[in-house]
C-alpha cells in the first residue's frame, strides 16, 4: 500500500503502520458483524438536501495580487514542482 502511495517507509515505519491497519481492519470487521435487519438508515437524518448559497459575485484578489504572493508563477498561473510522472 505504502509503494502505491509512493511513500518511502523504514521497516519499523512499515511494522508500525501495519499493526494500526490491523487494529482499523478489526473494528471495520466488528462493525460489519453488527445485526442491522430492520434498523432504518439514518446516514443523515436531516432533510435539506443541497442548500445552496446565492450565487453573488463579491469582491476578490486580481490574479496579478494573487500571483504576487506566490513563490514562483509561470504564463498566469502557481508554479509548483513537480512530483508525478517525467519532465515533459
Amino acid at each position: 500500500m505504502a509503494r502505491l502511495a509512493r511513500l518511502a517507509l523504514t521497516d519499523d515505519e512499515l511494522d508500525h503502520y501495519a499493526s494500526q491497519l490491523d487494529a482499523i481492519l478489526s473494528h471495520i470487521s466488528r462493525i460489519q458483524a453488527v445485526n442491522v435487519e430492520g434498523v432504518e438508515p439514518t446516514g443523515n437524518p436531516l432533510k435539506d438536501v443541497n442548500v445552496l448559497r446565492p450565487d453573488v459575485v463579491e469582491p476578490s484578489l486580481s490574479q496579478q495580487d494573487a500571483l504576487a504572493q506566490a513563490p514562483r508563477a509561470e504564463d498566469g498561473r502557481f508554479a509548483v514542482p513537480r512530483i508525478l510522472g517525467e519532465p515533459e
